[in-house]
């Protein structure tokens, strides 16, 4: 710290943490204290950075420069801070303060050449003294003048230096015309249906659209002129031409909505490379502001060069892009438009994998941990029918199916059924003589499949040869079923509805709550599991891109089926298990309009 006099004062510091390194040089006048703070800290691993702060009165009070990189979830982050406008702020400030200081030094050495020209008067008869008295002048002159001289070739140099060119000038532009590069490109991408219409027009000088309507004025006019050759009568001539002009109204307006959900479709498929873009490079000109994000390469055999990482870049970040939208299954997407427009039957469904996959009627799937007989729906409003899923003998399910006093036992895997009616059971002598049309229940059978029915809209239907086993209700029983099925009114945050009709966070507490027998979970052993052959058919059917059932991915998800296949296989050696989980989805995309059909058994 140096005392200029009472009221002034200059002062330097500098520290050093554990992690930071920090600089403070400030000039004190009165109550007012102005510096500048320069903080530099790294952790050694992850993280770097460097601040340049304004100080007034000991407190930041804006951030002059930054300088920040930091290596985190893969990549690397680098954000600067500090050009144009600030550095001019900075180079203002320092030079305000190095003024005052170099004003002040002059003072005070004229008051001390006073001081000495005054002292040498007093000793002038004094040879000696009055010589060794004018030393310290002539050193205090050189010195100011060295410092004067000093300073101004600082100023000069630092004005005439290409770091302050770079940032003053060259560095914002070169920025700002990056920063138009990258949005110009996510523009581009954006709309790729319009950029592909102008590539067109530059190519051909003709616009898309009007290519369009041309083709199409020449196939009418073939066809107008193919007609009289066709039809003889010519009071029909003029029917079929207002029937040719509805058909091409028809033909351009769904042309045009064709090309608004490719426009779409692209835009989501080409998104993959916008983000990347986005989060690449971002660039404010307003405080000169510029953040760079870059993805490490994820093997640790690659050096962080530039060619390695501009290599990464480019086949990780663009191509896979680009080649997942030529990998496009269009007809997939066709189907998914058509599910949009084309809304299922208003229905409630449930569906029962075998005897240990769920989906529920808001179509979450699960597995079923319970050896126990429990109860999958009950309709609790009007007690119209009951599904139970009963522990049999010898590790055995069947099904029980209730519907107005009318029981169904269903036994998938011996493939066989019983029908009874419960009003034999009553006291009374008009339950003898009951029958199923009385009671407004059918039951159909065929070789390989049962359905149970009721007029009411309650519907069970199994499949023994896949043992899919289905419930659907009619839209009008919204809201009356809870089980393991879950509650059939549309609402995806209530599906775990516990019979006391609070909600549970824990599916062992859900699936207990439902049991109907006095019975314990089962207890699944973590097994290693080899990687068996039939794996490779899970693969074939939920995941490669040439599955039969590729035309339905883009409306049922095959991921959840792909899981429990490659449980089933691990714990089973026949192809059945694999087979089974393919019936169900086929059952789901052709209730969803998508017409795809069971693999063949290999």
């Amino acid at each position: 710290e140096g005392i200029i006099d009472q009221r002034e004062k200059v002062k330097v510091a500098a520290s050093k943490g554990k992690e930071c390194f920090q600089c403070y040089m400030g000039y004190l006048k009165g109550n007012l204290e102005e510096g500048m703070e320069v903080r530099a800290c790294t952790d050694g691993q992850q993280m770097a950075a460097v601040n340049t702060y304004l100080n007034v009165n000991g407190e930041r009070r804006e951030n002059m420069g930054q300088i920040t990189l930091t290596a985190v979830n893969g990549s690397l982050s680098f954000l600067a801070h500090g050009c144009g406008d600030p550095v001019l702020q900075a180079e203002y400030k320092l030079k305000e303060i190095g003024s005052l200081l170099k004003t002040k030094l002059m003072e005070k050495v004229k008051k001390f050449d006073g001081y000495m020209w005054r002292f040498r008067r007093s000793v002038q008869q004094v040879d000696f003294l009055s010589e060794a008295a004018g030393w310290p002048s002539v050193a205090l002159q050189r010195a100011a003048g060295f410092l004067h001289g000093v300073g101004r070739a600082v100023t000069q140099a630092w004005k005439q230096s290409g770091i302050r060119r770079v940032l003053r000038r060259e560095l914002p532009l070169y920025l700002d015309r990056l920063r138009g590069v990258v949005q110009q490109m996510q523009s581009e991408l954006q709309k790729p249906l319009a950029t592909l219409k102008d590539a067109y027009y530059d190519v051909t000088l003709k616009p898309l659209d009007e290519a369009w309507q041309e083709k199409t004025e020449e196939y009418m006019k073939k066809i107008q002129a193919f007609l009289p050759r066709v039809v003889k009568d010519v009071w029909l001539m003029e029917p079929i031409q207002v029937a040719l002009k509805v058909v091409k109204a028809g033909l351009d307006m769904t042309t045009h909505q064709m090309l608004r959900w490719a426009e779409g479709m692209f835009a989501r498929a080409v998104s993959a490379i916008r983000k990347p873009l986005l989060n690449l490079y971002s660039f404010s000109p307003r405080n000169c502001t510029v953040a760079v994000k870059l993805p490490v390469p994820p093997k640790a055999g690659h050096s962080l060069e530039l060619a390695n990482v501009i290599n990464y870049l480019i086949e990780e970040k663009l191509m896979r892009p680009l080649q997942d939208l030529y990998n496009t299954n269009i007809v997939a997407e066709y189907y998914r438009f058509k599910r949009r427009m084309m809304e299922s039957p208003f229905e409630h469904h449930a569906m029962l994998m075998g005897t240990k996959h769920l989906m529920t009627f808001d179509g979450k799937i699960y597995d079923l941990a319970s050896k126990c007989s429990v109860l999958l729906a009950k309709d609790f409003a009007h007690n119209t029918f009951t599904v139970i899923l009963n522990e049999e003998t010898n590790n055995s399910r069947s099904l029980y199916v209730e519907m107005n006093q009318t029981v169904i036992h269903i036994y998938p895997g011996l493939k066989t059924s019983r029908v009874y009616n419960l009003s034999f059971m009553e006291e009374n002598c008009q339950g003898l003589a009951p029958s199923l049309e009385k009671n407004a229940t059918n039951s159909r059978r065929d070789a390989n499949k049962i359905e149970v029915s009721n007029q009411k809209g309650v519907s069970v239907s199994c499949d023994f040869q896949y043992e899919l086993c289905t419930l659907t209700l009619a839209g009008w029983h919204h809201g009356i079923s809870a089980g393991l099925f879950g509650t059939n009114d549309n609402e995806a945050g209530n599906e775990w509805t516990l019979p006391n009709r609070s909600l549970s966070d824990s599916m062992q507490e859900f699936t207990q709550s439902w049991q109907v027998t006095e019975c314990s979970l089962a207890q699944k052993g973590a097994k290693p599991c080899p990687v068996p052959a039939k794996h490779k058919v899970c693969k074939v059917f939920f995941e490669e891109s040439r599955s039969l059932l590729r035309n339905c991915f883009r409306v049922v998800d095959p991921e959840p089926f792909y899981s429990m296949c490659m449980h089933d296989t691990c714990q089973s050696h026949e192809l059945k298990a694999a087979c089974s989980l393919a019936a169900a989805f086929v059952h789901l995309c052709n209730r969803n309009f998508v017409p795809v059909e069971i693999p063949p058994q290999w």
